[in-house]
């Protein structure tokens, strides 16, 4: 079986990229995840689909990952309640896998597809996702992240514009002025159609109240044609209906 949304929401955030990379470089991603909340989940849109990913349960080594896609045309355009979706077995899902993370080595030891009942493995060549979590990434500093707004300085030289920031929604409401970090990276030339291509995600600074173990905003350099995901909703305290395998 080829790699599910979860696997892909990192692949087709499709920007162009620029700004050279700072000194600092951490393992942010698979630092970052060993931290998410049993309850936790999010909901992205990217093309004709939408996916939820819900933080399941945790064990000695990592996370259970579930993720529920949808093609557009059977979700309610508007104020859809994403909770009582899954917890009414998510009528409409095209797709409802389960996965075993392992936070430490970013490898997933396992996966179990709800739709098609039944065991698979992920390829290592469709496994995006371990590699993004084993990617060191280097910090954007202040100067070189993206701004909004006409372009002007102050007259000490200091740039005028506002730092472009993700838009956060926790529960339906969406959260003002949340500072968020870039961070940037090279894919590894591992042969797939990401080798060599620069990486950029943006999470909530450290220290804020709200999950930052996975990217609110994530783009990706030098593919042909341009795709976005957004994440439409986030929250906590989901429940699923379906047992744990």
């Amino acid at each position: 079986m080829k790699s599910t949304f979860i696997v892909k929401i990192f692949l087709f955030f499709a920007i162009v990229l620029t700004g050279p990379l700072s000194a600092e470089q951490r393992q942010v991603l698979q630092e970052n995840i060993a931290k998410a909340r049993v309850g936790d989940f999010i909901v992205t849109h990217q093309g004709k689909m939408f996916s939820v990913l819900h933080i399941r349960g945790k064990t000695e080594t990592g996370l259970i990952l579930e993720e529920i896609s949808a093609p557009r045309d059977r979700i309610p355009k508007n104020k859809y309640n994403w909770r009582e979706w899954v917890e009414d077995n998510a009528p409409g899902h095209s797709s409802w896998v389960m996965y075993r993370l392992n936070t430490k080595s970013g490898v997933i030891e396992s996966s179990f597809s709800y739709t098609q009942n039944s065991w698979f493995k992920i390829r290592e060549s469709d496994n995006f996702l371990t590699a993004l979590l084993n990617i060191p990434f280097y910090k954007i500093s202040l100067k070189d992240r993206k701004r909004v707004g006409p372009k002007g300085f102050h007259p000490a030289g200091n740039e005028m514009r506002d730092v472009w920031q993700p838009k956060m929604v926790v529960n339906g409401q969406t959260i003002e002025n949340i500072t968020f970090d870039a961070w940037k990276a090279r894919w590894p030339n591992d042969g797939t159609e990401l080798a060599g291509k620069m990486i950029e995600v943006y999470i909530p600074e450290e220290n804020t109240n709200y999950p930052s173990y996975f990217p609110y905003w994530l783009q990706i350099s030098g593919i042909i044609g341009k795709a976005k995901i957004r994440i439409v909703e986030s929250g906590g305290e989901l429940k699923s209906p379906k047992p744990i395998m």
